[in-house]
């Protein structure tokens, strides 16, 4: 007997409600359909059950269907929802999905893609199932090199930690330099593939004639220049993790071998009838507009659905300047310790420049950046005149601004007091500061991290 689910179905259109319910309830066995006209009366149903799927209208009286689903992803993540969208509104859709709606219909509502687009549904909701609600943690031996405590990233990290735990399909996505191959490696590292090889290929880098040697593998004189049998990353990665950066630069000829790995786990070498398996999990990444390049046809819209499980959506730097200042210490501690310098201090002036900067190539600027100041020996402060003419000009921006008030700045200048009175008052033990300090370990480790504190420095010569 089929396992009966529920769908809610959102839309200020009674008839189309009524389309929508017919077609569920004719094609799928056991199916529960609750309504609701609006979004706020779709929050009220969401607080009081749970829906395997919902379905909602984009446009909406009281509240739209945007607003909607950024509540319902706050009361349940684990929710999918499928938005309704008229032609002219497919840019709504893609900036919902963009907010972590599943996918979109557009109306008129077809019979087949509903159908379809609710069993693509369930089967990657049966593939996060076993993920727990409540965050789970990195391994405390893997680095993962995340540095990040503002609201985007924080919802970057409960969906990495979740895709940590399952073996679906990851679909990366943002701007390059926005630090999608750290992600891929973060969830490799922190699955149980973590002792299997991660291996990773640009796909916008090669050629159209090496792309699937380098993926499949070839025998030798299988094209001109193949003197040797080649072993493919397909193989090479097997029960590990690929990560395929730029897949929307594969040719629809090999987008169609990939599918087929995808589907069938099987592939053949580039000139061979050998038919290979491989356990290999797959996790792309792109920063382009994947729907519009299904629209424009350069991209298969099957294959799509296969990447775009889970997808992870990385802000930009200038979205998420609060952590500009954490990742501006933790790259000074890096390359410090690389080029073996003294750590300098940095400016307050400085801070507030770079968050008026508008990032365009993202961390890795700053990274490059901060690697430049290292290398050019400033190792006292480092002061706006030091920064580059680019990053300067926002200086004039900054001029004349009053400070404002900040309540979690407020929050972190206490915490890294209490902790560094704590270490002061405990000869810079760590153990010692834990019992008398009544802090946990793995908490006094992270705000250590966090603020580049060095306990050593606050023992008793």
């Amino acid at each position: 007997m089929d396992k009966q689910t529920r769908v809610l179905i959102v839309d200020d259109e009674a008839d189309l409600r009524t389309s929508v319910l017919s077609i569920l309830t004719q094609e799928i066995p056991g199916v529960q359909c609750d309504q609701a006209t609006n979004g706020i009366e779709a929050i009220e149903k969401v607080e009081a059950h749970f829906y395997d799927l919902i379905l909602m209208d984009v446009k909406m009286p009281q509240m739209d269907g945007l607003t909607a689903l950024q509540k319902i992803k706050t009361i349940d993540p684990r929710t999918f929802v499928v938005i309704l969208t008229a032609h002219t509104s497919v840019r709504d859709a893609i900036e919902a999905i963009k907010d972590g709606a599943y996918d979109y219909l557009e109306k008129p509502i077809n019979r087949q893609k509903l159908v379809e687009i609710y069993k693509k549904s369930q089967e990657a909701k049966e593939l996060v199932k076993d993920v727990i609600a409540s965050l789970p943690i990195f391994d405390d031996d893997i680095n993962t090199d995340f540095v990040g405590e503002s609201q985007k990233m924080r919802e970057v990290f409960n969906l990495v930690y979740k895709v940590c735990k399952v073996d679906t399909t990851v679909l990366i996505r943002g701007e390059n330099g926005t630090g999608k191959e750290l992600v891929a490696r973060a969830i490799h590292y922190n699955s149980h593939r973590k002792f299997s090889p991660f291996i990773a290929i640009n796909c916008g880098a090669l050629t159209e004639g090496l792309i699937e040697s380098e993926l499949f593998g070839h025998e030798k004189g299988a094209f001109t220049g193949a003197d040797e049998r080649k072993i493919g990353k397909f193989q090479l990665a097997n029960d590990g993790t690929l990560f395929l950066d730029e897949i929307a630069e594969l040719k629809p000829e090999t987008q169609v071998k990939l599918l087929r790995v995808l589907q069938e786990k099987k592939f053949n070498p580039v000139g061979s009838n050998r038919e290979l398996e491989t356990s290999t999990r797959i996790i792309a990444a792109t920063n382009q507009n994947l729907e519009k390049r299904i629209i424009d046809g350069s991209f298969r819209e099957d294959l799509y659905y296969r990447l775009n499980v889970m997808p992870i959506f990385l802000p930009p730097l200038r979205d998420r300047t609060e952590d500009i200042e954490n990742l501006t210490n933790y790259f000074l501690q890096k390359f410090c310790t690389k080029y073996q310098k003294n750590m300098p201090a940095v400016e307050p002036a400085v801070f507030s420049v770079l968050k008026k900067y508008s990032w365009p190539g993202n961390i890795r600027e700053l990274e490059n950046m901060i690697e430049r100041l290292i290398i050019m020996d400033i190792e006292k402060i480092i002061e706006v005149s030091h920064l580059p003419p680019e990053i300067q000009k926002m200086k004039d921006q900054s001029n004349g601004q009053q400070e404002t008030l900040d309540f979690e700045k407020f929050k972190e200048d206490a915490e890294k007091d209490f902790i560094i009175n704590a270490l002061k008052a405990n000869n810079g033990r760590i153990n010692q500061t834990v019992a008398n300090a009544n802090i946990p370990k793995n908490t006094l480790l992270r705000k250590i991290k966090k603020f580049n504190i060095i306990p050593k420095d606050y023992s008793k010569k």
